[in-house]
């Protein structure tokens, strides 16, 4: 019923011509004023005494290039529009307060700034007052949809997770891997090791980019994955950064269009500093862990340095305490063994799901080990170093970095119970729950095997006014990295407890799970012994196995703005973008090459740009983009080989605001975008053909004719301030997508006697081949409606309710898209016949939500329908308030669950001046809370709808446990 309301209004929205009137409506409230061009900035403020209380009819002004002069209304507030980007001074005088002055303020795009009093010190007749600065104003002047998150009060607030502040803005999702349950580490709830790789507006994590001063950050997707599908947010420390946006749509002033179907997620350096301050916090995590973040902001003449340090240490849910699942052993005692009787696990397929993996868990060996364990420990930080040269030239350095140690104890966690064998007469009770690892055996569930990941970005930036035009020049540097030793033989000291059999005539082929019967195995019971267990045979050859993933990306940017008159301003940028994704292993202890640049990806832009504001309430922004981009990838037919793939792409776009009122915007914007297929879907080998006697042969090709994804989008949207502090913003939009990068088979129309390497032409050489390989599908749509209200005060009841419908779809596929041969698509039910139909590309269904199965680009994205977040509170100063965070996950929701709701708390209260504690209470209700996952197993599975059949399985992810956690807060 809900997916029905939800279709209905879409279809409404598609098929009237009310949205104007909307709109129209929304903007009869409020006054005159001016409106600012998008190439140029917005400055909005508030100004607040020593005890938070709005400061009324204070005197504001802006010098730099221009000069601007306004005074702050009844709550405090102030607006400052059509400000050049360049340098500037902020003063801020009050009759009874004095002055606040920061005499350098870098201004590149819309901007807040909080400027709050401070006690004055004894004997000192200045009156000091902080002045903060953050980048894109609450209230929204630019064409697109902006969303502001504040990473570094998140991290001090105790937050160890983008997830959690990323996820609770309409129209952006978290996307892991499909299914929910092969992602690493997915199934331990809390741990830095999840995939943050974010989609907004419905598109798919490789359709939106995530940048740094207009320049893209492309890192590794997970863990064992191959970049450019998508950045994991979880390498990028959440206390090293200023501030971050998500943009959404298709804004005229969008830094970059490559990657940016959905929007952008912007991610700035810390802001330059004008007074002396240290922040420090300490506090628990949901595990028993210390969580700690420390802040040290100064100013030393012309030199502005702000640096952060965090450290998280977990011991994890999992630890010696908890029995885990034993598949396979080598050695016990030293003596050949392996699963027999009840020691290995059944497999019952669900006939609900078109799964052959959607099976219960029935384990009767089970290992204890003073080794198993599931801590980690995360260190992250950063620096940003400002200097002024000149009054009108500024030099900066940012330098943001995390280590991440953990061991495999995490991977594919998975609750099971024992089961006792006949014979069985030790201490363990049967139904006892302990832990399965996907990868078995002492690899992961009990050797303590290290998992590393690192992440080093570096960006260098030159601001300058030359003349009245502003210039800037940045260069980027950044690397991200996993690294898994392992040695073999493994070997430790164990419990066991089941049964098994040793092997006492090699080889022992018996398949595991068999009874004994005539075989060379002699069965045991194992009652709670101490053992020592390798798994490996002793003529197995030792060595170290080292599997290196990582990236390499360096950019360059070049943006100059000119005025030509007073409403009229130009402007031009570049920007160069290199990166490749080498991910090798090695087995046999060699040392790895840490850099493998033969297959990468180069993409260069340029941006020109006419902004004017032709009268006071209307603005008028003009772009026209131009990309470049060039895969150099290994040739498909010859591995020594390389070659040049060659893609070049132009887009305007438009974007128009217009200021009926001072307290109202209404802003529209469309143009074109871009997306490359991941890296990793342009690197492979032809495969060699094969062929399933009587039915057909199938072959898997390098696609190197792949074309990038192409889209044209528009967004309208307004945002209203109300006269009582309330904001309201409001936006519908939709983007057509053309040429959808998707993994598929089909026919070739040639017989296999076609391919000189058909395998045994005389008898297959009549069967049909099919291809299987990347391509380009149909035509794909994206559109939704997002609703953001806040109400906030410095003191008094505070509230903000924000929800969003989102639709991304596939709106039709090319003929026979579903037709294949039964052999390609295994475990489904297909005809027997050279020509099967239904066989093939399932979870593509045109008018439904993308689900993570779908394949998009080699990686999926569950989209949910409908999203929703909330929050109400009290607030008595800045540091005493208690507030209640309701959140609202609609079905087809990035956990793989049926639509839930999930509350949290919060409750601060001030120690003294300089300190206060802080109480987070998460999952209140429980909602999903276990500490690992219940994987495999029906009641953790959930349907996909399927075009054919019965629903594909996808198992579900924990949201998180239910605790407090107590943060002290000290500045």
């Amino acid at each position: 019923m809900l997916f029905e309301l939800e279709e209905a209004v879409f279809q409404a929205i598609s098929r009237c011509g009310s949205i104007a009137l909307v709109l129209f409506a929304l903007a009869c409230l409020g006054a005159n004023a001016q409106v600012a061009p998008v190439g140029s900035a917005a400055v909005m403020g508030t100004v607040t005494d020593v005890n938070g209380k709005p400061v009324p009819q204070a005197h504001v002004s802006l010098s730099g290039p221009r000069t601007f002069n306004t005074t702050t209304d009844a709550t405090g507030q102030f607006a400052l529009l059509n400000i050049p980007f360049g340098i500037y001074r902020v003063t801020a005088t009050s009759e009874t307060l004095g002055v606040a002055t920061n005499d350098h303020i870098d201004i590149e795009g819309d901007m807040s700034i909080v400027i709050a009093y401070k006690v004055a010190q004894a004997g000192n007749l200045k009156v000091i007052a902080n002045v903060a600065t953050t980048s894109t104003a609450q209230f929204n002047v630019s064409p697109a949809s902006v969303a502001s998150i504040d990473p570094t009060t998140a991290a001090f607030q105790g937050q160890t997770s983008w997830r959690h502040i990323v996820e609770q803005i309409p129209g952006v999702t978290i996307a892991g891997y499909d299914g929910g349950f092969s992602a690493y580490a997915s199934g331990v709830t809390g741990n830095p090791f999840m995939p943050l790789t974010i989609a907004v507006d419905g598109a798919l994590p490789y359709e939106t980019s995530t940048l740094l001063d207009d320049m893209p950050i492309i890192g590794i997707g997970a863990y064992q994955m191959s970049g450019g599908f998508g950045t994991d947010l979880g390498f990028y420390p959440l206390n090293g950064f200023g501030g971050a946006d998500v943009v959404r749509g298709p804004g005229a002033n969008a830094p970059s269009i490559v990657d940016s179907i959905g929007g952008s997620f912007l991610l700035h350096a810390p802001s330059e500093v004008r007074a002396n301050h240290y922040n420090f916090s300490v506090g628990t995590d949901p595990y028993g862990g210390i969580v700690s973040n420390a802040q040290a902001a100064l100013r030393i003449r012309k030199l502005s340095i702000v640096a952060t340090y965090g450290v998280n240490d977990s011991p994890g849910p999992l630890s010696s305490a908890v029995p885990f699942q034993i598949l396979s052993l080598g050695l016990v005692n030293g003596t050949p063994f392996s699963c027999v009787l009840t020691c290995a696990f059944t497999t019952a397929t669900n006939p609900n799901y078109n799964s052959p993996t959607d099976s219960t868990r029935s384990v009767g060996l089970f290992g204890c080990c003073v080794q198993n364990s599931s801590a980690w420990t995360v260190h992250s930080g950063s620096i940003a170093l400002g200097y002024d040269i000149s009054p009108a030239i500024t030099a900066q350095v940012f330098y943001a970095g995390q280590s991440q140690d953990s061991t495999l104890g995490m991977e594919g966690q998975s609750l099971v119970n024992f089961v006792t064998p006949p014979g069985y007469t030790g201490w363990l009770q049967p139904g006892v729950q302990g832990n399965f690892s996907g990868a078995g055996t002492l690899a992961t569930g009990s050797y303590l095997q290290p998992f590393l990941r690192f992440s080093s970005l570096v960006e260098e930036k030159i601001s300058a006014n030359v003349g009245k035009g502003f210039l800037k020049i940045a260069a980027l540097q950044n690397r991200t990295s996993s690294l898994l030793p392992a040695v073999s033989p493994r070997t430790g000291t164990f419990q066991l407890f089941g049964s098994g059999g040793y092997c006492f005539t090699p080889p022992c082929s018996v398949t595991p799970g068999t009874p004994p019967g005539t075989s060379a195995y002699t069965p045991v019971i194992f009652n709670g012994g101490v053992y020592t267990v390798s798994t490996t045979n002793p003529a197995s050859a030792p060595g170290t196995s080292l599997v290196y993933n990582a990236t390499n990306n360096r950019d360059a940017m070049l943006s100059f703005t000119e005025p030509l008159t007073d409403r009229l301003r130009a402007g031009a940028s570049f920007v160069q973008s290199y990166y490749d994704s080498p991910s090798e292993t090695d087995s046999n202890g060699a040392v790895l090459s840490l850099r493998n640049a033969n297959q990468h990806e180069f993409t260069r832009e340029v941006r020109v740009s006419l902004d004017a504001n032709p009268v006071d309430k209307l603005s008028i922004d003009l772009s026209g983009y131009f990309v470049n981009a060039v895969y150099h990838v290994q040739n498909p037919a010859a591995s020594s080989q390389y070659l040049d793939q060659r893609f070049t792409y132009s887009a305007p776009r438009l974007g128009i605001v217009w200021r009926p009122r001072s307290r109202v915007a209404v802003r529209a914007s469309l143009g074109g975008g871009f997306a490359l297929a991941p890296l990793t879907d342009m690197i492979g080998t032809n495969g060699a053909v094969t062929c399933t006697s009587g039915i057909a042969c199938s072959e898997g090709l390098q696609n190197l004719n792949l074309q990038p994804e192409t889209s044209f989008a528009f967004d309208l949207g307004t945002d209203v301030r109300l006269h009582d502090g309330t904001i309201v913003s409001f936006d519908v939009y939709r983007a057509n997508l053309y040429g959808q990068v998707f993994s598929t088979a089909s026919f070739s129309g040639n017989t296999c006697s076609s391919v000189p390497t058909c395998p045994s032409p005389g008898t297959n050489g009549t069967l049909p081949l099919y291809i299987t390989q990347f391509g380009n599908i149909g035509k794909s749509r994206y559109e939704g409606i997002l609703l953001d209200i806040k109400h906030d005060v410095p003191h008094g009841i505070y509230w903000h309710l924000a929800g969003g419908l989102t639709h991304a779809y596939v709106v039709s596929v090319p003929p026979g898209f579903y037709n294949t041969a039964a052999a390609i698509k295994a475990g489904v039910s297909c005809a027997s016949a050279p020509s099967a139909t239904n066989c093939q590309n399932l979870a593509i269904i045109p008018g439904i939500n993308f689900t993570s199965p779908q394949g998009g680009g080699g990686l999926g994205a569950n989209v949910p329908y409908s999203q929703g977040s909330g929050s109400i509170g009290f607030r008595w100063s800045p540091q005493k308030f208690v507030e209640l965070e309701p959140n609202y996950y609609g079905p087809n929701n990035a956990y793989y669950r049926k639509a839930f709701m999930e509350f949290d708390a919060l409750v601060s209260y001030p120690v003294n001046r300089h300190a206060a504690l802080l109480a987070t209470f998460q999952n209140i209700t429980g909602i999903y809370d276990a500490p690992y996952a219940t994987n495999f197993t029906d009641g953790n599975t959930i349907g996909a709808p399927a075009q054919y059949g019965p629903p594909l399985a996808l198992y579900g992810e924990n949201y998180g446990v239910r605790t407090v956690i107590l943060t002290l807060n000290v500045k």
